[in-house]
């Protein structure tokens, strides 16, 4: 067991670092291709898109991942077949309703932009990725629950950027390319992505399209609605800056600005890498009531977020000028906010997955109500920090409510699960178990 856990989480780990890799290459093709304000036009854009996906996904992300796992183990093939198809077709209906509804409200939406005829023009044709982003999504929880995390990465975060880099680099080429050619570039390799995956996935489960068992339909929604909620609020969480700046400053602030987020996120990559190997083992060690178990997996994975993770956040901390420097000189003025929102991520690795142990343990509702309550902190700050501070008040916002709604959660997971993810720091929080 114990060896199967590092051969997938490296396995895990190397994909990831692959794709982050791949994402940070696409950002400095797209900011040296776009400039500052073009940059601001797509990122925009992309949060909009990232607004369709997450309601189109329904929060059944989770969902699959718990019942999937469940089923792996058990050894029934059936049910995970009949789950990837209800699930799957869940998503193309919602997705495909989603992206009717955004595209006939664009020509109200408020934002106060000099590219504002542009951004029209831009988001029809992403609108066109929201199911194909959220079917990646879907096949690969597929993968994590029968215990493949490295296919998972590849799925969900190095497929798609690979495209994206490929066509990027074309363009570059012959010489660059407008907004609405790299809006058009995504939405053809989203949909490359998610029929690659789902070959993938086929030849891993040849009887995915075929095999029969009943699965209630009413039972999955039932979980996967206030999974909804969360990822709703996770959206606010990660977006309502990009909207606000958006709405209260130009397209080339919005750039800087989506360039330092993005860059900070760089260690998110490792808390993804590993809770693609740990996750999956939360709802079947919860279900067989192994607790000291589920405790030792989760503290694990959390110290090896930490000491990964580390080095990366001290760079960003020292050198955010010269890093930003590579995406053109535009894009150096984002420094500050870089660093802020670092700080924020340091604190969100730190503490482990806890976010998940609440998902996939039963507490969906709780992880709701803590997500609620982190997304009305960041909205509210932005609201009113936005407006007079510009992108550092953005940033500021964002940190703060990433490190509350994370620090809450850990204490949630200790109130109500026994458990402390910050084990590892012994002498510095109690041990919960003896």
């Amino acid at each position: 067991m114990i060896n199967q856990r590092i051969k997938g989480a490296a396995a895990a780990f190397s994909a990831k670092a692959g794709g982050a890799g791949l994402v940070f290459l696409s950002n400095i093709m797209l900011a040296r291709i776009l400039g500052t304000s073009g940059t601001g036009v797509y990122f925009l854009s992309i949060t909009i898109v990232s607004i369709g996906v997450t309601i189109a996904s329904l929060g059944l992300n989770n969902a699959v991942l718990r019942f999937a796992s469940i089923a792996y183990a058990q050894k029934k093939s059936a049910t995970l077949a009949v789950l990837f198809r209800k699930s799957t077709a869940l998503i193309i209906i919602a997705g495909g309703t989603i992206g009717i509804v955004f595209w006939l409200i664009i020509p109200i939406l408020p934002f106060n932009m000099a590219k504002s005829g542009e951004l029209q023009v831009v988001l029809p044709v992403m609108l066109i990725a929201i199911a194909p982003l959220s079917l990646i999504q879907i096949q690969g929880e597929f993968f994590k629950a029968m215990g493949k995390p490295g296919k998972s990465t590849v799925v969900q975060a190095v497929i798609l950027p690979m495209f994206m880099v490929t066509g990027l680099a074309v363009f570059r080429w012959f010489g660059g390319a407008s907004v609405h050619e790299v809006a058009l570039l995504y939405t053809i390799a989203a949909i490359t992505a998610v029929l690659f995956s789902g070959l993938m996935l086929l030849r891993d489960v040849p009887g995915i399209f075929r095999e029969q068992c009943s699965f209630d339909t009413r039972m999955l929604l039932r979980t996967s609605l206030p999974l909804l909620w969360v990822a709703s609020m996770n959206l606010i969480m990660g977006w309502t800056d990009i909207l606000f700046l958006g709405i209260w400053t130009d397209s080339a602030t919005v750039g800087v600005y989506g360039i330092a987020t993005r860059t900070a996120s760089l260690t998110g990559f490792i808390l993804i890498a590993i809770n693609s190997v740990i996750t999956p083992q939360f709802a079947v060690l919860y279900n067989e009531k192994k607790l000291d178990e589920l405790e030792r997996v989760t503290q694990i994975g959390a110290m090896w977020m930490l000491l990964i993770a580390l080095p990366v956040i001290l760079f960003l901390l020292l050198f955010p000028k010269q890093l930003l420097h590579l995406f053109g000189t535009g894009f150096v003025q984002g420094a500050p906010f870089l660093r802020i929102l670092v700080i924020g991520q340091l604190i969100n690795v730190a503490t482990g997955s806890v976010g998940y142990l609440l998902m996939m343990t039963g507490h969906e509702r709780l992880m709701r109500n803590n997500v609620m309550l982190s997304a009305l902190i960041n909205l509210t700050g932005n609201f009113f920090l936005i407006p007079k501070y510009g992108a550092a008040g953005a940033a500021l916002s964002t940190a703060f409510s990433l490190a509350f709604m994370n620090l809450f959660s850990f204490y949630l997971v200790y109130k109500k699960l026994n458990i402390n993810t910050l084990g590892y720091l012994k002498g510095v929080i109690p041990c919960s178990r003896r």
